[in-house]
């Protein structure tokens, strides 16, 4: 994940874009976009990123469609590349002759509302008109269909109006009044075609079955045989998975309809109910009852989805299981799950990628759930590795290094933290804190995967009141003498994600960033504190020149990596090797193995300019666990924070 930095007023508020580059597990600043504007949306492709600016244009990131983005040999021998990746926010562009938001307002290419799919870009113009993007190097296609009567300008809405386009998975979808939701494969132009062709004319859609009521007048009358669209409802939002398309209604259910396109059939099915199952009971929350909560909203992409409630409750689905269902007689779909974390927390929007998610909260902070393929950092929380990861709760398995959320950080959740140094800190504690060799046996209990919850657990309570115990006060409190507002310093708008990455918007206080950033380092007036008197080998540390303790980033990056893997596995290190050259005779037992962490600024302990942070004489944490046990140790007892 990343975040990038954009003007916004007040002066001193500014509005970021977070976007995750590869296997970059901390938010790390988007670059070149200060000059876009205001963003308005971000969202992710499976190998791109969107951004829509108040004047309704569109920039990419990254390639649109990553299978088509390989050296190709053409036929006639020639080595051709097909599309080529965008490091930098590149213009989408229309056909010639539209006019580009940028250059002037126009209402057919000034965009309303797009959607990002795996490999394709759907927008909706202010006129109503439907665009589609497969490559970022090639124009915009207008979309038409043969089957279906498109209505641009005039009053909305009316028969044939666009009302929201959706890019899925494998297949592009639009709500048009009095139709439904309309089904089609994504365009794509052909190297031998000419942006001059700008409006493909699609002949193969399907619409899903009573999709397309339309509340009125008669909806109040009595419903004792109510047609089977009126039954179902009007559309008030959906989403288009793999092999799926599944909506609510303002009647507070939910309906899914199965997608078939083979060459010889292109259709939906008809449509079936969701039933709104709680995992611990098999009461249906639709029912009758006036005061049983009814759905409200419909979140998903790929093969996941979440259905909110009126009742502030998320619950999750796999679109495997109602196909499944679905395809044999007599069964039905198991209950939705419900993730602790995401019960009545106040989420407003959740954002799937292949195997990871994210929920965003009003309070403006992201919590992350799933599994990160490969370690990529999909999930933002950092620590690409052991033993890092595991003090977010994230634990790596297989030869590929898989990393997935413990049960445990499903109860609290696990936030995304965009501030360097919430990193530095976690790199301390992840270097056995001010002793390792006296942390070395508790680190070593991040094995078992209670301990690794409950130290997971205490690390995120810390974290979470960074801005309580460096900000001057109580998170969210209001700073009446400085006239500051009740919002955090880091405050997420949106969240999005797709594929193998993240991103978000965040708004940022850069006034409330910076005063806490300065408490979190020792000044000179605090160097008599009586805990870093107790380390002054520590002081020394810090005082060295940065520039001084390594010789190139790369070198000692891998050379401080090896040495931490073989200090944890009790192996010498590096430094162990250098001191038994200088004293052949030295006998260096496990106890007395080096700490590869001599270096402050690589381990949290201080700043790149040479200040030590306030935690450097801290001790990894020591815990009296819930199983009755003590960490080992001569540290004392760590505390908990509320």
């Amino acid at each position: 994940m990343s975040y990038e930095r954009l003007n916004l007023m007040p002066p001193q508020m500014r509005r970021r874009t977070a976007m995750r580059g590869r296997h970059v597990s901390w938010p790390t600043e988007m670059d070149n976009v200060q000059e876009l504007g205001i963003i308005a949306d971000m969202q992710c492709g499976g190998w791109s990123t969107h951004l829509l600016t108040s004047k309704g244009a569109l920039y990419s990131v990254g390639v649109l469609d990553g299978l088509r983005s390989q050296i190709r040999q053409a036929p006639n021998g020639h080595v051709q590349h097909m599309q080529q990746m965008k490091t930098s926010p590149h213009t989408l562009r229309f056909p010639p002759g539209f006019p580009h938001p940028t250059e002037r307002y126009d209402p057919a290419t000034a965009v309303e509302q797009f959607s990002a799919g795996r490999s394709h870009v759907l927008a909706l113009s202010d006129s109503g008109r439907i665009w589609s993007w497969d490559n970022i190097d090639q124009g915009a296609q207008h979309v038409k269909f043969l089957n279906v009567d498109l209505k641009e300008g005039g009053k909305r809405p009316q028969k044939g109006t666009v009302k929201k386009v959706v890019a899925g998975w494998n297949k592009s979808a639009a709500l048009v009044e009095g139709e439904g939701i309309v089904l089609w494969d994504p365009l794509t132009l052909s190297d031998d075609d000419t942006e001059i062709e700008d409006t493909a004319l699609v002949l193969e859609s399907a619409t899903v079955p009573d999709s397309g009521h339309q509340r009125s007048a008669s909806d109040h009358r009595s419903r004792t045989q109510p047609t089977d669209s009126e039954a179902i409802g009007e559309v008030t939002n959906f989403i288009v998975l793999e092999h799926l398309v599944v909506f609510c209604t303002h009647l507070g259910k939910v309906f899914a309809s199965q997608i078939t396109w083979t060459d010889e059939t292109q259709s939906a099915s008809p449509v079936f109910p969701v039933p709104l199952l709680f995992p611990d009971s098999t009461s249906d929350i639709t029912s009758e009852s006036t005061d049983t909560p009814l759905a409200t909203d419909i979140q998903g992409s790929f093969r996941s989805f979440a259905i909110f409630t009126s009742d502030g409750r998320v619950l999750t689905g796999i679109q495997d299981d109602h196909l499944f269902a679905l395809s044999t007689p007599g069964r039905t779909a198991p209950p939705l799950s419900a993730i602790p974390a995401l019960q009545h927390t106040n989420v407003i929007s959740i954002a799937f990628g292949d195997y990871h998610y994210h929920a965003l909260h009003s309070t403006g902070h992201i919590t992350s759930y799933g599994q990160e393929p490969q370690g990529c950092g999909a999930l933002g929380l950092g620590g690409r590795g052991d033993p890092e990861g595991r003090l977010r709760g994230i634990r790596y398995m297989g030869i590929g290094g898989d990393g997935r959320l413990i049960p445990q950080a499903l109860v609290g959740g696990r936030r995304v933290w965009f501030e360097k140094e919430k990193k530095d800190w976690i790199a301390f504690i992840t270097s056995g804190g001010r002793d390792p060799e006296e942390a070395r046996e508790r680190m070593r209990m991040l094995a078992e995967t209670d301990v690794q919850g409950e130290v997971s657990e205490w690390v995120e309570r810390e974290g979470n009141t960074w801005e309580e115990r460096f900000g001057g006060g109580a998170t969210g409190k209001t700073n009446e003498q400085d006239g500051e507002d009740q919002l955090p310093s880091y405050f997420a708008l949106s969240v999005t994600a797709a594929g193998w990455h993240s991103g978000a918007l965040v708004l940022v206080d850069e006034k409330k960033a910076d005063r806490i950033r300065h408490g979190c380092i020792v000044h000179e007036d605090q160097t008599k504190d009586p805990k870093l008197a107790e380390d002054p080998q520590a002081q020394q540390r810090d005082a060295e020149p940065p520039g001084q303790q390594s010789g190139g980033f790369i070198a000692s990056t891998l050379a401080w990596a090896t040495d931490m893997s073989r200090w944890f596995l009790g192996l010498p290190t590096s430094a162990d090797a250098a001191a038994t050259a200088a004293n052949p005779g030295l006998r260096r037992g496990p106890r007395h193995l080096t700490s590869p962490f001599a270096d402050p600024v690589n381990h949290g302990a201080a700043t790149g300019n040479g200040q030590s942070y306030v935690w450097a004489a801290d001790y990894f944490p020591r815990l009296r666990l819930r199983d009755g046990r003590e960490m080992p140790g001569s540290a004392p007892f760590s505390e908990w924070r509320s």
